[in-house]
């Protein structure tokens, strides 16, 4: 316990001196590595948000991290997710991101491993299948909107 208040206490005097002194911990931010590691938290965000939509049955929220100008029409994506929204119940999806590429046109790849699981609503079968696929998010106004997405899909099961 006393070692745990001691790096606390540590923790709050160099985030006071590093204010008061205008220093920057962790280096330029404005360095290309910094960017990138600030796109690659903006991308996995959207991925994870994406996500979390999906599996709380939010069409409308999951429909706004949807580019309008998603590469497979738009509103083939919107009506294969609605139909996983009716036909099953307890939608999770865990991953594990093996590769982001970003580009400077403002598109990032994403190559993941996932494990997704539901439950068929008429029979009560529980279902489970793991997969890699890619997808591939757009920048647009400061947010990475899903762009395409390879086979087999992460959203709207085949």
């Amino acid at each position: 316990m006393k070692t745990y208040l001691t790096v606390l206490l540590l923790l709050a005097v160099c985030t006071v001196l590093s204010a008061c002194a205008g220093l920057q911990v962790g280096g330029n931010t404005g360095s290309a590595s910094a960017v990138a590691m600030s796109r690659h938290a903006l991308v996995r965000q959207s991925l994870d948000q994406l996500i979390a939509a999906y599996e709380a049955k939010s069409a409308g929220r999951f429909a706004e991290l949807v580019s309008e100008r998603y590469t497979g029409e738009e509103s083939i994506l919107d009506t294969a997710v609605r139909q996983d929204f009716s036909r099953f119940h307890d939608l999770s999806l865990r991953y594990t991101v093996n590769n982001i590429t970003l580009d400077d046109g403002g598109k990032a790849s994403v190559a993941i491993t996932f494990t997704r699981g539901w439950t068929e609503i008429k029979t009560s079968r529980t279902r489970s299948e793991t997969g890699e696929t890619s997808l591939v998010f757009v920048l647009e106004q400061g947010v990475y909107k899903l762009y395409s997405q390879s086979r087999p899909p992460l959203f709207g099961l085949d």
